[in-house]
């Protein structure tokens, strides 16, 4: 049999472990995976390289419409594709309008399918006053809904109060999705803030202090009671403590549906990074101190975290200049969809020990099941989706602001020394990035959950 593109001699990471092999794809999807030579029209040759599943990230924030000069879908998307990330599930909050509505939703899919070069779904939002919009977003097709327990800096995206979070919660259980949650107190975060600020302070450490580790806990805590009384899945996001991480196994261990992930900055950026960085740095939950950064690795690679995410969260670089003398007036996130890949393997499997296995579970496999999107997405096998990495792991490289597609140029990672080289990125079985190098325009396609495309 004669296949249109073949990917030959790599060593290929399945979800039943390595082995040195063959791939042949039909029709944008893996056709065959054989250890013998295969027949194809045009052959890729992947001796000494390692053949993964390109990476499903379930957390960024491309900002359109409406947002768009903070990102946009086109240079978000080339991002994602230079560092690895053949498919994005994109965050209800920072489009203007924010996806709260079916018609919010639909003007977001339309915006994404005349830019983007990688595959997509979509989160909708819970917030104070669209609970009657959930079944209609629900119908149109988000994977699931996105609420936050603290103020989130962009006021057309309210947070929940207990009240809305538990018929929200009650309402999506009925509605067969699942609920995602930025877990911080509100209460707690914003008497911090208020008595800091009261104080004049406006250094750095003062972001941490008004964000402590109790504040997380507490809200986690109150989010595992509610969805499990409302017997609602719930998926943590971009959790930062390993006392979060315990929380959240016991309540596994009980019987609850319950996901949770961490992001690569949490696990490559201490607080000192934030004093030494700067706003650039600047995220929320904010960076850990060290012990409990290498506590919440011994959690990622001991299977207690479900998968890792980007929270790719960019902005204008004077949105983070603007607090250089005064933390209080960066805007909090990172941009980082384009790095988690080569942080994870640099810090994950050469620095750690994760196994590449390990690592294709928590980057693609993990992530697409969370998201509906398996068996299409997240694994090298028959029936999948093309999405492949061809990597080259012993190349060592430093990240270089020239490498960086975002709209705006800044990385706390810049500098950055890393292990692990993308030779090639496939999108469906073609060709999406050479060497950092964007080969396409567009083509990106809009997955609904359970790997429905549209």
């Amino acid at each position: 049999m004669r296949y249109q593109r073949i990917v030959a001699n790599g060593l290929v990471v399945t979800p039943d472990g390595t082995a040195r092999g063959n791939l042949g794809i039909r029709d944008g999807r893996i056709a065959a995976i054989s250890p013998d030579p295969l027949l194809g029209d045009e052959t890729i040759d992947a001796r000494g390289r390692v053949v993964l599943p390109g990476a499903v990230d379930l957390h960024v924030h491309f900002n359109e419409p409406g947002r768009t000069h903070w990102e946009g879908w086109g240079p978000g998307s080339r991002a994602a594709a230079a560092g690895g990330v053949t498919t994005v599930v994109e965050m209800p909050l920072n489009a203007l309008p924010p996806t709260t509505t079916a018609a919010a939703f639909q003007a977001k899919v339309t915006a994404a399918q005349a830019s983007s070069i990688v595959d997509f779904a979509l989160w909708g939002g819970l917030i104070t006053d669209n609970l009657s919009h959930l079944p209609t977003l629900a119908s149109a097709g988000v994977i699931g809904f996105k609420a936050f327990m603290c103020p989130t800096g962009t006021p057309e995206f309210t947070h929940v109060e207990d009240g809305i979070l538990y018929e929200g919660l009650c309402r999506i259980r009925e509605l067969g999705l699942f609920l995602g949650v930025h877990a911080e107190s509100h209460w707690i975060t914003q008497h911090n803030t208020e008595r800091l600020q009261a104080q004049g302070r406006t250094d750095r450490r003062a972001w941490a202090e008004a964000r402590p580790p109790a504040a997380e806990l507490e809200a986690i805590q109150r989010a595992l009671f509610l969805a499990a009384r409302a017997r609602c899945r719930l998926h943590i996001v971009h959790m930062t403590l390993p006392d979060g991480a315990e929380m959240i196994q016991e309540s596994k261990g009980a019987g609850q549906a319950v996901t949770v992930e961490t992001c690569a900055h949490y696990l490559t950026l201490t607080d000192d990074d934030l004093l030494r960085l700067g706003p650039v740095a600047k995220c929320a939950p904010p960076l850990r101190d060290r012990p409990t950064q290498e506590a919440l690795w011994q959690d990622v690679l001991q299977g207690r975290i479900d998968c890792l995410t980007s929270d790719h969260s960019p902005c204008p670089t004077e949105d983070k200049t603007r607090g250089d003398e005064d933390i209080w007036q960066a805007w909090g996130g990172i941009t980082g969809v384009q790095t988690l890949v080569p942080l994870m393997l640099s810090q994950g499997v050469h620095r750690r020990g994760m196994t590449l296995p390990q690592f294709a579970t928590l980057l693609s496999a993990a992530p697409a099941k969370i998201a509906g999107l398996w068996p299409r997405k997240g694994a090298i096998h028959i029936g999948a989706d093309a999405d492949l990495l061809i990597v080259d792991m012993d190349r060592e490289w430093t990240v270089e602001h020239r490498w960086l597609q975002s709209r705006h140029k800044h990385s706390p990672f810049l500098g950055r020394s890393m292990k692990g080289w993308i030779d090639l990125v496939l999108r469906r079985g073609q060709t999406l990035a050479q060497n950092g190098e964007i080969a396409v325009d567009g083509g990106g396609v809009w997955l609904r959950p359970n790997g429905e495309k549209r």
